[in-house]
Protein backbone atom coordinates (compact mmCIF):
# COMPACT_ATOMS: atom_id res chain seq x y z
CA UNK A 1 0.00 0.00 0.00
CA UNK A 2 2.74 2.50 0.76
CA UNK A 3 2.48 5.93 2.24
CA UNK A 4 -0.25 8.33 1.25
CA UNK A 5 0.68 11.90 0.32
CA UNK A 6 -0.97 14.74 2.24
CA UNK A 7 -4.73 14.91 1.75
CA UNK A 8 -6.60 18.21 1.91
CA UNK A 9 -10.33 18.73 2.29
CA UNK A 10 -12.54 21.46 0.88
CA UNK A 11 -16.18 22.09 0.07
CA UNK A 12 -17.47 20.33 -3.02
CA UNK A 13 -18.28 22.54 -6.03
CA UNK A 14 -20.36 21.96 -9.14
CA UNK A 15 -17.12 21.39 -11.07
CA UNK A 16 -16.36 18.39 -8.81
CA UNK A 17 -19.63 16.60 -9.51
CA UNK A 18 -18.59 14.44 -12.52
CA UNK A 19 -15.59 13.14 -10.57
CA UNK A 20 -17.57 12.67 -7.36
CA UNK A 21 -20.33 10.75 -9.17
CA UNK A 22 -17.68 8.52 -10.74
CA UNK A 23 -16.06 7.83 -7.34
CA UNK A 24 -19.45 7.07 -5.79
CA UNK A 25 -20.27 4.68 -8.65
CA UNK A 26 -16.90 2.90 -8.29
CA UNK A 27 -17.44 2.43 -4.58
CA UNK A 28 -21.11 1.55 -4.53
CA UNK A 29 -21.83 0.13 -8.03
CA UNK A 30 -25.60 -0.26 -8.33
CA UNK A 31 -26.22 1.93 -5.28
CA UNK A 32 -24.04 4.86 -6.42
CA UNK A 33 -25.59 8.25 -6.98
CA UNK A 34 -25.55 10.08 -10.29
CA UNK A 35 -24.59 13.65 -11.13
CA UNK A 36 -28.17 14.93 -10.83
CA UNK A 37 -28.35 13.70 -7.24
CA UNK A 38 -25.17 15.58 -6.29
CA UNK A 39 -26.35 18.75 -8.05
CA UNK A 40 -29.54 18.68 -5.97
CA UNK A 41 -27.55 18.03 -2.81
CA UNK A 42 -25.32 21.07 -3.42
CA UNK A 43 -28.45 23.21 -3.86
CA UNK A 44 -29.91 21.96 -0.55
CA UNK A 45 -29.01 24.35 2.29
CA UNK A 46 -29.22 21.43 4.73
CA UNK A 47 -26.49 19.50 2.91
CA UNK A 48 -22.74 19.78 3.39
CA UNK A 49 -20.44 17.93 0.98
CA UNK A 50 -16.67 17.87 0.96
CA UNK A 51 -14.00 16.38 -1.25
CA UNK A 52 -10.55 15.10 -0.40
CA UNK A 53 -7.69 15.92 -2.74
CA UNK A 54 -4.16 14.63 -3.14
CA UNK A 55 -1.90 16.69 -5.39
CA UNK A 56 -4.98 18.54 -6.74
CA UNK A 57 -6.84 15.33 -7.70
CA UNK A 58 -10.19 14.56 -6.07
CA UNK A 59 -9.90 11.06 -4.61
CA UNK A 60 -12.66 11.05 -1.98
CA UNK A 61 -15.99 12.61 -1.13
CA UNK A 62 -18.37 12.71 1.76
CA UNK A 63 -21.58 14.40 2.68
CA UNK A 64 -24.03 15.02 5.47
CA UNK A 65 -27.50 16.44 5.69
CA UNK A 66 -28.68 18.29 8.80
CA UNK A 67 -32.22 17.78 10.10
CA UNK A 68 -32.80 20.04 13.13
CA UNK A 69 -30.09 18.84 15.54
CA UNK A 70 -29.25 15.52 13.84
CA UNK A 71 -26.88 14.93 10.95
CA UNK A 72 -27.37 12.10 8.51
CA UNK A 73 -24.28 10.75 6.81
CA UNK A 74 -25.12 10.62 3.12
CA UNK A 75 -21.94 9.10 1.70
CA UNK A 76 -18.27 8.48 2.32
CA UNK A 77 -16.43 7.25 -0.76
CA UNK A 78 -12.72 6.84 -1.45
CA UNK A 79 -11.24 5.78 -4.78
CA UNK A 80 -10.45 2.06 -4.52
CA UNK A 81 -6.70 2.54 -5.04
CA UNK A 82 -6.60 4.86 -1.99
CA UNK A 83 -8.71 2.69 0.33
CA UNK A 84 -7.12 1.16 3.40
CA UNK A 85 -4.88 4.18 4.06
CA UNK A 86 -6.95 6.01 6.66
CA UNK A 87 -8.54 8.45 4.21
CA UNK A 88 -12.08 7.33 5.03
CA UNK A 89 -11.36 7.92 8.72
CA UNK A 90 -10.02 11.42 8.02
CA UNK A 91 -13.06 12.16 5.87
CA UNK A 92 -15.37 11.00 8.66
CA UNK A 93 -13.57 13.30 11.12
CA UNK A 94 -14.14 16.26 8.77
CA UNK A 95 -17.83 15.39 8.43
CA UNK A 96 -18.20 15.07 12.21
CA UNK A 97 -16.55 18.47 12.71
CA UNK A 98 -18.84 20.03 10.10
CA UNK A 99 -21.92 18.48 11.70
CA UNK A 100 -20.93 19.83 15.12
CA UNK A 101 -20.26 23.31 13.67
CA UNK A 102 -23.74 23.27 12.13
CA UNK A 103 -25.34 22.47 15.49
CA UNK A 104 -25.92 18.75 15.17
CA UNK A 105 -25.94 16.85 18.44
CA UNK A 106 -26.03 13.38 16.88
CA UNK A 107 -25.26 11.67 13.58
CA UNK A 108 -26.64 8.59 11.88
CA UNK A 109 -25.29 6.48 9.03
CA UNK A 110 -26.69 3.53 7.14
CA UNK A 111 -23.95 0.96 6.52
CA UNK A 112 -24.02 -2.20 4.44
CA UNK A 113 -23.74 -5.18 6.82
CA UNK A 114 -20.87 -6.57 4.74
CA UNK A 115 -18.85 -3.32 4.88
CA UNK A 116 -16.70 -4.47 7.80
CA UNK A 117 -14.02 -1.75 7.46
CA UNK A 118 -16.66 1.01 7.67
CA UNK A 119 -18.41 -0.69 10.58
CA UNK A 120 -15.12 -0.82 12.51
CA UNK A 121 -14.36 2.85 11.86
CA UNK A 122 -17.82 3.97 12.94
CA UNK A 123 -17.66 1.83 16.08
CA UNK A 124 -14.25 3.33 16.96
CA UNK A 125 -15.91 6.75 16.83
CA UNK A 126 -18.68 5.69 19.19
CA UNK A 127 -21.39 4.84 16.68
CA UNK A 128 -23.80 2.20 17.98
CA UNK A 129 -26.10 -0.01 15.94
CA UNK A 130 -29.69 1.11 16.51
CA UNK A 131 -31.48 -0.81 13.77
CA UNK A 132 -31.33 -3.05 10.75
CA UNK A 133 -33.11 -2.43 7.45
CA UNK A 134 -33.77 -5.60 5.50
CA UNK A 135 -32.90 -5.57 1.80
CA UNK A 136 -32.10 -1.82 1.95
CA UNK A 137 -29.65 -1.89 -0.97
CA UNK A 138 -30.49 -2.74 -4.57
CA UNK A 139 -28.34 -5.88 -4.25
CA UNK A 140 -30.67 -7.09 -1.51
CA UNK A 141 -28.10 -6.54 1.25
CA UNK A 142 -29.27 -5.32 4.63
CA UNK A 143 -28.16 -2.01 6.13
CA UNK A 144 -27.34 -1.30 9.73
CA UNK A 145 -28.38 2.08 11.08
CA UNK A 146 -25.69 3.48 13.37
CA UNK A 147 -25.92 6.53 15.60
CA UNK A 148 -23.45 8.55 17.67
CA UNK A 149 -23.87 11.38 20.14
CA UNK A 150 -21.60 14.13 18.76
CA UNK A 151 -21.28 15.82 22.13
CA UNK A 152 -19.36 12.77 23.36
CA UNK A 153 -16.91 12.74 20.43
CA UNK A 154 -13.50 14.32 20.56
CA UNK A 155 -12.71 15.55 17.07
Amino acid sequence: MGTTPEITFRSMTLADIPTVAEIDEMCFSEDGWDEDFFIEELRDVNSDYIVGEIDGKVIACGGIKIYLDEAEGMTIAVLPEFQGRGIGKKLLIELLKNAKLRGAKSMIFEVRVSNVPALHIYQKFGFKIIGRMKRYYMSGDDALTMRANLEDLKC
